[in-house]
């Protein structure tokens, strides 16, 4: 009896125990998932802070402060420059920078038409819409004449950027625009801002003269200082064989002026600087007026100069059939011993020249002077080398200045480390070899640069982008241009790059265009086109070009230019210096 009572005890506490322990741990599993609800509410509740957060930064635009969180379209049309160059099966349709912005900014770039950009085909197509009253894309880009610009501004698609512009350019943008209160000046309209200024760096436009120093160390030949040392020197291409082939069939100076006496590349208005004018803008006289640089009599000398240099055969017959890039040509395909242009020349269109002759050679000298001492080269003016005008009708007209700020905050001066310290993408404008050094020769490592179709010439993909170089902080490029002909030793991702892509003959030629800065000749005539422009600039360049062209070819006699400046006054000529005078007082305050 008494051993029952024992183990009826002994089965009492043992069930009170697992009572115990199921209510503990009952207990346990509730104050568990409790807690594990607890924490899932609170990580639920942290996401959808996070997702509301998300959302409060995505703007009425559906801009997320980094990118379009649904992916817009950007359309716009295109000219495909010369010095684009893709890998094999990449077009300007499909190629990485492409698929970059559309994944990383969220905008998805679409052209309306794209053109070879040769023999101005680019504009004439631009004016052909124009013309024909054809809708324009969301953005067009330009880079060019003044006119087409102002023929894009006046057909009214376009809106003004005054309020983008301050409410969305980035602080580098704004600061590079700062520096020049005349940047804006070009495109204003009733006080209204027409256009965003693509920037270019300072002094970047500016003229030097190459020579084809293998000819001048064969000729033994010394460096032009005047344009009778220049003559000396184009007299010796015509007539001492040069290249060695025993044929007389080299020339001096690569010109083309078909379209204009001021060109980006085959210039030939220093010619006219060496006499005190500047043809084909408005310069400033004595008085403080402005006048048309292309009838001013020092002109007339310039035109004499020129008509003897066709004459004694220092000049290409067909100079005036040609425009800047088919007028290049003479100087890459080994006709010419000097051509006048900027200082990139080398990056292009150079390298067609070293193809095509080995063992040829080039250098930068200063822009000579004239018999009277004067010299005179272009440029002077704002550092913008193209513009970009956005359609009234466009859904996300911010998208431009959010795709060009992304080029200034990472493109433009990389830091150490960032994804663009040695070029946009590797295997396209940069690789890495073996012992962890960056080359840019695809010709050298072509495994390190596969697909390419042409191993001269790099792959830069930040051509393709809508603001041709993606972004450029104006003083940038010429402070470490002169660093590095001063042998400085490059540090920041820009200078190592710059120093890499550069080569020294284009690193010596912007030494020249710093050395020799006064003598820029600046246009004082920023303004828009006047209301006799509009009407009869056409005839009135007609008749200056024609009147030039036949002066240089021996048509007419050198007075004939008299003719030609009575003429123009008369023709609208009078009427269009006295708007761009009233213009001058306005704008300049004087």
């Amino acid at each position: 009896m008494r051993n029952q009572m024992t183990y009826r005890k002994l089965l009492l506490v043992a069930l009170i125990a697992m009572m115990t322990f199921t209510i503990a741990a009952c207990s346990g599993t509730k104050n568990n998932e409790k807690a594990s609800g607890s924490q899932g509410a609170s990580a639920s509740s942290s996401k959808d802070s996070t997702e509301q957060g998300d959302k409060s930064n995505v703007d009425e635009t559906g801009w997320d402060g980094k990118r379009y969180v649904e992916p817009i379209d950007l359309t716009t049309v295109k000219g495909i420059g010369t010095n684009y160059f893709f890998k094999k099966n990449e077009t300007m349709e499909n190629n990485v920078l492409q698929k970059y912005i559309k994944e990383n900014l969220g905008i998805d770039v679409k052209y309306d038409w794209l053109v070879t950009d040769t023999n101005d085909a680019y504009k004439t197509k631009l004016r052909l819409m124009l013309s024909s009253g054809e809708p324009m894309p969301d953005v067009v880009t330009y880079r060019g004449d003044n006119e087409t610009i102002n023929m894009l501004i006046d057909s009214g698609q376009f809106m003004s950027i005054d309020e983008l512009f301050d409410k969305y350019a980035s602080d580098s943008y704004k600061a590079g625009v700062a520096l020049n209160s005349d940047t804006f000046l070009s495109v204003m309209r009733d006080g209204k801002r027409m256009a965003l200024p693509i920037l270019d760096y300072a002094y970047n436009d500016d003229m030097v003269l190459w020579l084809r120093q293998d000819w001048m160390d064969k000729l033994n030949l010394q460096a032009p200082k005047t344009i009778a040392d220049l003559e000396v020197i184009m007299d010796a291409f015509v007539n001492k064989d040069p290249d060695g082939d025993s044929k007389k069939n080299t020339i001096g100076l690569a010109l083309g002026f078909k379209n204009s006496y001021l060109n980006w590349m085959t210039d030939v208005s220093w010619v006219f600087g060496a006499y005190g004018t500047m043809p084909g803008q408005w310069n400033l006289k004595s008085d403080g007026t402005l006048e048309h640089g292309s009838v001013d009599p020092a002109a007339k000398q310039a035109l004499a100069t020129l008509k003897d240099w066709m004459d004694k055969g220092y000049i290409s017959k067909d100079s005036g059939l040609k425009d800047e890039v088919s007028g290049s040509e003479l100087f890459t395909k080994g006709e010419a011993g000097a051509i006048v242009g900027r200082n990139w020349l080398p990056d292009w269109p150079f390298g067609d020249l070293t193809n095509n002759v080995p063992g040829s050679k080039y250098k930068a000298y200063p822009i000579p002077s004239g018999p009277d001492g004067k010299i005179g080269s272009q440029s002077g003016n704002p550092s913008v080398n193209g513009w970009m005008l956005i359609n009234k009708d466009a859904k996300h007209p911010e998208a431009l200045l959010r795709y060009y700020n992304f080029f200034f905050d990472n493109w433009a001066n990389p830091g150490v480390g960032s994804e663009f310290e040695y070029g946009f993408a590797e295997g396209y404008d940069w690789a890495k070899l073996p012992d962890g050094t960056i080359t840019k020769e695809p010709e050298k490592y072509p495994d390190l640069f596969p697909d390419y179709g042409d191993r001269t010439h790099l792959v830069e993909p930040i051509y393709y982008s809508l603001t041709y170089e993606g972004a450029r902080l104006p003083a940038l490029y010429a402070e470490t241009m002169s660093m590095l002909a001063d042998g400085g030793t490059p540090s920041t991702p820009y200078e190592i790059q710059t120093s890499q892509i550069r080569k020294q003959e284009n690193i010596d030629a912007m030494k020249v265009v710093l050395a020799q800065k006064d003598i820029r000749m600046k246009n004082y005539f920023q303004g828009p086109l006047t209301e006799t422009m509009k009407q009869k600039n056409e005839l009135l360049d007609k008749l200056i070009n024609q009147t030039y062209a036949k002066i240089i070819y021996g048509q007419s006699s050198v007075d004939e230019f008299d003719t030609m400046v009575s003429n123009w006054k008369k023709s609208g000529g009078d009427d269009v210096t006295q708007e761009v005078n009233d213009w001058y007082k306005t704008a300049s305050g004087k």
